[in-house]
């Protein structure tokens, strides 16, 4: 199996976190079934050959579309092959999707929409074109294409990004008062700008990004006893943790820490 991550140019850089794409390098390679969990991102993916299959946290099933966005989800989803391997996708920091498109996120949260949608028609040609060029061809083609549509779409809503930069590096353990206060904004104010922009609100946002700091320091956490990591991540006590952990991830924290086919994405 090829992987490969490219950074991106600026000023793609001040809203795309990573472009990577995953190709089969034979028959043999496939992608086994693995649970995705909640990540406060939105990605963007062009199939140029077989789709993935999606299981949602329902039991639904579906075949991706050839190119869609998949936005920050609140539940877990479990993906795997359907044949031969070969996609370019482009993962956005959480204030970064909206600036390239109108679609409201909050249409698609906790699922995906087709780039239909998004950008009509003139993706299909960025689709055809991936399949015959090489690697940095595809991200060179993708890039510029990404320009042309921050071009179009960038928003100017600087206090809303800051919000959304200080709830994650703050690892979500910032109060609601607290949060309305550094930005300026009335909480229902902050609360109508993170609906339009990431499809969730503050309070929804901290809490996925509390989790996923626990889920990028497991090494650090592993040893550390429940009630202590309960105190550590701002919760009220273990009940609460665990069911919020549960909510996100449909295990308890003892099954998490001992599972290997579990991903998530750096926020």
């Amino acid at each position: 199996m090829k992987y490969l991550e490219f950074k991106p140019i600026e000023p793609l850089s001040d809203y795309i976190q990573l472009i990577w794409i995953l190709e089969s390098e034979n028959s043999e390679d496939y992608y086994p079934r693995e649970k995705i969990l909640p990540d406060g991102i939105v990605e963007v993916i062009f199939h140029y050959r077989d789709p993935f299959v999606t299981s949602l946290f329902d039991g639904s099933k579906s075949i991706q579309p050839l190119g869609f966005a998949i936005s920050q989800m609140r539940k877990f989803i479990e993906i795997e092959s359907n044949g031969q391997i070969g996609f370019i996708s482009i993962r956005f920091y959480p204030w970064g999707a909206y600036h390239f498109f109108n679609e409201p996120i909050k249409n698609f949260l906790d699922g995906t929409i087709s780039l239909d949608r998004i950008w009509p028609k003139d993706y299909q040609n960025i689709i055809s074109q991936l399949p015959k060029i090489n690697d940095n061809k595809k991200v060179e083609l993708i890039q510029n294409y990404l320009l042309d549509k921050l071009s179009v779409y960038k928003k100017d809503s600087k206090v809303t990004d800051d919000t959304i930069k200080l709830i994650r590096n703050t690892k979500g353990l910032l109060s609601v008062e607290e949060l309305s206060e550094k930005s300026g904004l009335s909480y229902k104010q902050l609360e109508r700008r993170f609906l339009s922009t990431l499809g969730t609100t503050p309070k929804i946002f901290s809490r996925i990004s509390r989790f996923l700091h626990l889920c990028h320091n497991l090494k650090e956490y592993k040893s550390t006893s429940l009630s202590k990591l309960t105190y550590e991540l701002g919760y009220f006590d273990q009940s609460h943790f665990i069911k919020e952990f549960k909510e996100f991830t449909s295990i308890t924290p003892k099954e998490f820490f001992e599972k290997h086919n579990i991903s998530f994405a750096d926020i």
